[in-house]
């Protein structure tokens, strides 16, 4: 016989939980990024540009964002992983045993990765250019949720994830090496783990991938036990230096570019940019100048039709408004 006095949800409880992960854990975020900018009033500059919802997988929450410098980095990653442990005490108070764990990327653009829109937006909003600009990359900035995200760097990102733990938070080589130089420079303050090398599907040819994390555990019973065995193990910490330079010859053996990141207010020399940014910088110059040539000549064949030599001049300044928007692309 049922209780009357009982009133149960309509839905299961995980229902429930799920539900208040996806609406609760962003604004955790939100405010520990804005707790990790008060560490300088220059980096006001970062305000609007935090982690944001990308798009979600079943029990995930994928964000992302423009890095602009290591510095800007460093917020980013601190406030995802104050959120781990802000939401992992909620759950622990919960008794459930559930928990939270992360992960780590970051990738290039427009090269080597690319960025696409969705379809199924609605077509007056819907840019589709004849060449990508940075306009629309600039649209995906504002907007993730609208664009997909593609190339080797973000599928490398989704394999070396599966190797998160409650007590970890996974990265790929190329985050890893950056916060590891931002922690030499004392720009990120974090406890680096090194858990040897294993082969990841699609990832470098299958061969064996070092696997990098960020101490992530926050009970500090645990904290303890881990020191203790740390000791009879003789194991110990990971220096930064040495985790940047093993890596920093890793992807150089491996034919893998380094990520470029410039300390805050000092712009990248153009003599650094990476080899796949140059190339895609050369073929987009030339088909730049090609579809520059090729409305013009649809416009001198318009002109010709009408007998007029000149357009409006509302024309003009939205044809000069696009050679503007489209000089070059930027890294």
């Amino acid at each position: 016989m049922a209780d009357a006095n009982k009133n149960p949800e309509p839905y299961q409880e995980w229902v429930t939980k799920f539900r208040h992960f996806y609406r609760e854990f962003p604004i955790f975020i939100d405010s520990r990024y804005a707790r990790a900018l008060r560490s300088s009033d220059d980096y006001e500059c970062y305000a609007t540009n935090g982690p944001q919802v990308w798009k979600t997988i079943g029990d995930e929450i994928l964000f992302c964002c423009r890095v602009q410098s290591y510095e800007h980095l460093s917020a980013c990653i601190i406030a995802f992983l104050g959120a781990l442990d802000d939401y992992g005490k909620i759950l622990d108070q919960d008794g459930k045993h559930m928990d939270v764990k992360g992960a780590g990327w970051i990738a290039a653009f427009p090269a080597p990765n690319v960025t696409v829109e969705i379809a199924g937006k609605d077509p007056e909003q819907t840019s589709s250019p004849d060449q990508i600009d940075e306009e629309f990359e600039l649209q995906a900035d504002s907007s993730p949720k609208n664009f997909d995200f593609l190339g080797q760097q973000i599928d490398s990102g989704f394999r070396t994830a599966k190797n998160a733990a409650p007590d970890r938070c996974s990265l790929s080589i190329e985050l890893a090496w950056l916060l590891a130089e931002a922690a030499h420079s004392e720009v990120f303050p974090a406890k680096f783990s090194y858990h040897g090398r294993h082969p990841l599907k699609g990832v470098i040819h299958d061969r064996p991938y070092p696997i990098i994390a960020i101490d992530a555990e926050r009970s500090l019973a645990r904290r303890e036990v881990r020191k203790h065995e740390r000791a009879v193990t003789r194991e110990g910490e990971v220096e930064c230096l040495h985790l940047r330079n093993f890596l920093e010859s890793f992807m150089k053996d491996e034919g893998i570019e380094l990520p470029l990141l410039s300390r805050h207010g000092i712009d990248p020399e153009e003599s650094v940019l990476p080899q796949t940014y140059r190339d895609f910088q050369a073929a987009w110059t030339s088909t730049n100048q090609e579809n520059q040539s090729r409305r013009s000549n649809e416009v001198a064949a318009v002109d010709a039709e009408d007998g007029t030599n000149e357009l409006p001049a509302s024309v003009n300044a939205n044809l000069e408004a696009a050679v503007a928007q489209a000089e070059r692309p930027s890294q």
